[in-house]
């Protein structure tokens, strides 16, 4: 499973492990690489529009859906998961998007211009498309990006945030009539354009803390994208979106997309039964089952997702850095990531990193420097902390250190990742158990800090240095619903230094913030990043403009069938 971090994605997210068993995998899948920079940005070839069918559906899968992860409203800490996401990105926009390369452009849809237009104090002009409507028809306005800023806030405290990375430094707001803004920062904001990737939430919902936290637990938010959602079935955990008629932009070559939950080690197995035409897949059976698909191609890219193992800090035998730190030297993440990568032709690297990716500017391997596989330190570190060995078990003052890993049902990939870690932490004689929890209560006991250890993926942006701040401080608490630190411990020198690196505009002197920030979050210990992610499709063989990507997100209008 994956959380996305707020904004692109610093939206938390629910999403699936990629551990998987090495003894299930072929010794060379076709169009394998291990280099790390051999991943492309854009898994498919773009296909003119002209050269598309009108009409036809598009059947898709999903593991979680806003509704099963508490809220069709990303912006909350319960909606804030990669799958939710993916679901609502049918129906919304805004008025920045990111391109192929990571970098951003506005969305004419929404916006006709999206400019810097003063240092100091740091000016952002927005000239919004007068054609853009909300799905009644009402025009989408600066109004409701007035109060979707101030929700976002965290001004108001009884707002449910995901996060509010960002919108916490705009000191000012100031509509220039129905179809343009402008606003300030109280001090430099080097990832301003982040800000402008979240959807516009209507006024009405975004000024309303009530209809903001609860009132689209069951609902979709209003449409204000190609399409809208038309069939809601959550009994039958059935989606269906049709084209909005209200919709301003390029007519979609689609009529239909649907989403149904399909546990994800069957999901191969519905698309090679024509149920599905395009399908992610994450362990090694899943890869060779799909391409028993007749004309099924393999569409591959780098991404921006890694996978993960959280420390609960408030936990009775976690609470002791040293325990978490003898931990991580007990967990292998080079065989973990061969486990994973290799079997689906990517790189298997470990990632080590706090905020950057494996090949993007800025990144080193933090954690494997700190925290790497030693398991005689781990035992070491064991010691010198008072806990004594004898007869397999690890004792002190009473307690035996045993631990559990919390395993959402259903999910093969998060099974596996655990099972490997249970494997590597048996060999330092920590004994870890197999806590297995419905899905749908799986997110939730992490929030609610019920848990020992979780595995699972963060899925981040292409802002990684404001985002990834709620992941790491402040030092939360167990059920706060603002922020995504769900280890629950920080460390207060990490207020300064990530204030200081979302100030800095000057990109040498950021990365050299950033480094200090990935030393002091390794000191912390309550997370030990594992391996990244991939993103693998296997897809029919005439669907075009669908699939996977490392930055630049899927046009809806643009997906169909070739003719």
């Amino acid at each position: 499973m994956i959380r996305r971090t707020h904004a692109l994605a610093a939206v938390g997210v629910l999403a699936a492990g990629l551990l998987v068993l090495s003894a299930c995998a072929p010794t060379k899948p076709a169009g394998g690489d291990t280099d790390v920079n051999s991943l492309a940005l854009k898994g498919w070839t773009q296909v003119d529009t002209a050269d598309l069918k009108d009409g036809g559906t598009l059947n898709l899968a999903t593991s979680d859906t806003p509704f099963t992860a508490g809220s069709w409203n990303p912006n909350t800490g319960e909606g804030a998961n990669a799958d939710a996401f993916t679901m609502e990105s049918v129906q919304q926009g805004s008025p920045v998007k990111i391109k192929t390369d990571g970098s951003w452009t506005n969305d004419p849809n929404y916006a006709t211009s999206v400019k810097l237009t003063k240092d100091d104090p740091q000016t952002i002009e927005v000239k919004l498309n007068d054609k853009a409507v909300w799905e009644d028809g009402t025009p989408i306005t600066s109004a409701d990006y007035q109060a979707t800023f101030a929700a976002l806030s965290g001004k108001d405290a009884s707002f449910d945030l995901a996060s509010s990375a960002g919108y916490e430094h705009v000191d000012s707001f100031t509509p220039d009539g129905d179809f343009a803004f402008s606003f300030t920062f109280d001090a430099p904001y080097a990832d301003w354009p982040n800000l402008l990737i979240a959807p516009a939430v209507p006024k009405a919902i975004a000024s309303d803390s009530n209809a903001w936290n609860t009132g689209n637990v069951d609902k979709p938010l209003p449409s204000s994208g190609p399409f809208i959602y038309t069939g809601i079935n959550d009994s039958a955990s059935t989606y269906t979106a049709t084209v909005n008629p209200k919709w301003w932009g390029d007519k979609p070559k689609l009529d239909k997309i649907t989403f149904t939950v399909i546990d994800q080690e069957t999901q191969a197995q519905s698309f090679v039964n024509n149920e599905l035409q395009a399908v992610s897949v994450l362990t090694p059976d899943a890869y060779i089952s799909a391409q028993k698909k007749s004309k099924a191609v393999v569409l591959r890219s780098g991404g921006t997702t890694y996978s993960q193992v959280t420390f609960n800090g408030t936990d009775d035998l976690l609470s002791d850095v040293k325990v978490r730190q003898a931990i991580a030297h007990g967990i292998n993440r080079d065989i973990m990531g061969q486990a994973a990568n290799k079997p689906l032709g990517a790189p298997s690297a470990p990632d080590g990193n706090y905020i950057f990716m494996p090949g993007q500017k800025g990144y080193e391997d933090t954690a494997g420097k700190a925290l790497g596989y030693d398991p005689a330190k781990a035992k070491e570190i064991l010691k010198a902390d008072g806990w004594k060995n004898s007869g397999g078990k690890w004792t002190k003052g009473g307690k035996t250190l045993e631990l559990s890993i919390v395993v959402p049902q259903g999910t093969a990939s998060n099974e596996l990742r655990a099972q490997q870690i249970q494997a590597t932490l048996k060999k330092i004689d920590i004994k870890v158990t197999l806590n297995e929890v419905p899905g749908d209560d799986y997110f939730t006991d992490i929030i609610d800090g019920k848990f020992q250890l979780a595995t699972f993926g963060w899925q981040g942006t292409a802002f990684p240095v404001s985002t990834a701040e709620s992941l790491f401080y402040p030092e939360q608490k167990p059920g706060d619903q603002d922020g995504q630190n769900y280890s629950f411990v920080s460390s207060d020198k990490l207020k300064d230094l990530w204030s200081a690196a979302n100030k800095e505009l000057d990109p040498t002197a950021r990365l050299k913030l950033t480094s200090k920030i990935n030393d002091e979050v390794v000191k912390v210990v309550g997370m030990l990043p594992l391996y990244a992610y991939p993103n693998v499709y296997v897809v029919d063989g005439d669907l075009a403009n669908y699939g996977p990507a490392t930055f630049e997100g899927v046009d809806w209008t643009k997906v169909g069938f070739k003719k």
